[in-house]
């Protein structure tokens, strides 16, 4: 073999790898990289993410963008994700809906499993029930249930789109309790939800803190229980749905993703740096504005946990023999 040829083919092999795939060098990254938020600004998603690219930005070494594709309960920032280009220059905020809707969601094509790849967890939120203070459903929880059992499909809660992360706790509580409510979903989330509560055209609601917090501290709003395991110092007077009796526990995960395919090294390099912008004292201080928290796992562990997720949801699924809407 001439001298050219050996040396023509250890420079491909050099090539190939610090380029596998076609979408790797050591230079990246060498552009603006694109964050995919599929809710509207304003919304609990859009404020995670773009806090997130604020303070990760410096140590991807690039600017990070966040653009909005609100639609269909999260799904259409989703596919768009699933469908980019896997050279870790879009990434897209996934949450428990990303793995929900394939399964309820008529028309829905992504996976979590074969369409992305998760690089790390970013923040959680707790999911709270409120109400219109003062109004007819301005009373203990306990007693909402109890009603909801005594005469099942009566009571109106609100949630935000379809199989988004407060449509996902309705089922739980009412697994959990035996209650039965009207589900009305509101693709918009927030956005329709508070006007629905405060107007009296829904007995509750369920979101997160962004959407009732504020309000809440106006003397608007009565929140009856959270969703998670134990009670928010921010909010210490509110109780979770475990001390009142009911066996759910359950915060939206915020991720980060990748289009299936985006290779490894990148993957790393975006999991370390989203580490150092979620460790930022700004970070959490935004954070607290919105009434989120700062959550960081690595892609393996995020993986894990949607693993286990997938899991419960299957289950829910197979016990009310759901089926795709």
């Amino acid at each position: 073999m001439g001298r050219k040829i050996v040396l023509g083919l250890l420079l491909a092999a050099f090539s190939l790898s610090c380029n596998p795939g076609g979408g790797w060098s050591q230079d990246y990254p060498t552009r603006e990289i694109e964050l995919i938020a599929g809710y509207p600004p304003g919304s609990t998603l859009d404020h995670i993410a773009r806090l997130a690219a604020k303070f990760t930005e410096k140590y991807a070494g690039k600017p990070i963008v966040v653009v909005n594709k609100p639609g269909g309960g999260g799904s259409r920032g989703f596919s768009s994700l699933a469908a980019a280009k896997p050279d870790g220059y879009t990434l897209g905020i996934l949450s428990q809906s990303a793995i929900l809707q394939p399964y309820l969601m008529k028309g829905i094509t992504f996976n979590y499993k074969k369409s992305f790849q998760v690089v790390c967890e970013v923040a959680n939120t707790a999911e709270g029930v409120y109400t219109k203070k003062g109004g007819p459903f301005d009373i203990p929880f306990t007693e909402i249930i109890k009603k909801a059992k005594d005469k099942p499909n009566t009571i109106k809660a609100g949630v935000g789109g379809t199989w988004t992360g407060s449509d996902v706790v309705r089922l739980i509580l009412e697994d959990a309790t035996g209650a039965r409510f009207i589900r009305i979903p509101h693709p918009a989330g927030g956005q329709e939800l508070i006007p629905g509560a405060l107007g009296g055209h829904l007995n509750f609601a369920i979101g997160e803190g962004a959407q009732w917090a504020p309000l809440y501290k106006a003397g608007k709003f009565s929140i009856l229980a959270i969703s998670t395991d134990k009670r928010d110092p921010r909010f210490s007077d509110i109780p979770t749905l475990k001390e009142l009796g009911y066996d759910v526990s359950f915060a939206v995960t915020f991720w980060i993703g990748a289009p299936a395919g985006t290779p490894e090294p990148v993957i790393r390099f975006l999991a370390e740096a989203f580490r150092k912008g979620v460790a930022e004292e700004g970070y959490k201080e935004g954070s607290d504005v919105a009434f989120n928290t700062p959550a960081w796992a690595g892609p393996a562990d995020s993986l894990k946990a949607m693993d286990k997720l997938d899991e419960t949801f299957q289950k829910l699924i197979k016990k009310y023999d759901l089926k795709p809407e």
